[in-house]
């Protein structure tokens, strides 16, 4: 075997070895991180508001469709809600959506659904998700981030009417 092969060998033995340590530190960096929660990103200013929507008399069925996310797995009843409307308990982020509820004729359902607000820098948002994952690294924290919209909503309908209301989705 000549000199030269011997060098080479010898660096890839070093290389081998290095990887190895690189490895395990950061294997063991890792492990020693720990969940830090879910933090919310931007301004937020959380509301709840109640939106009805009303609808004809002669429907058989009632369905109610939204996002997966949020959406309720029953309807709730309550007696303060006028028979033929559907009412929307909606908790959202007033600084980012505005909530509406809307009637659809064609398809016959009712539903729920956000217009975002205009003036949101998203740059701006991207930066502060940066400046908060790395903060919290430097703390051994790994950290979840939410741009916060439209959170939970909850559907209430007249008790005369619970029957005819069903979920879709």
């Amino acid at each position: 075997m000549s000199k030269l092969q011997k060098i080479f060998i010898g660096i890839f033995c070093a290389g081998v070895l290095l990887c190895g340590v690189g490895t395990g530190v950061a294997l063991t960096e890792f492990s020693a991180l720990s969940y830090g929660g879910k933090l919310a990103l931007g301004k937020t200013d959380m509301r709840t508001e109640y939106i009805d929507v009303t609808y004809e008399a002669g429907e058989d069925k009632l369905d109610l469709t939204g996002w997966y996310r949020w959406m309720p797995e029953d309807v709730k009843t309550d007696k303060s809600v006028p028979v033929n409307t559907v009412r929307f308990c909606v908790t959202y982020n007033a600084e980012r959506v505005e909530p509406y509820a809307y009637w659809n004729e064609e398809e016959g359902y009712a539903a729920v659904s956000w217009h975002w607000k205009d003036g949101e820098d998203e740059v701006a948002l991207m930066m502060q998700a940066k400046d908060l994952v790395l903060e919290n690294l430097r703390e051994g924290k790994i950290v979840s981030l939410d741009v916060l919209a439209l959170e939970d909503v909850t559907v209430l309908v007249n008790p005369a009417e619970e029957g005819k209301v069903r979920l879709i989705y």
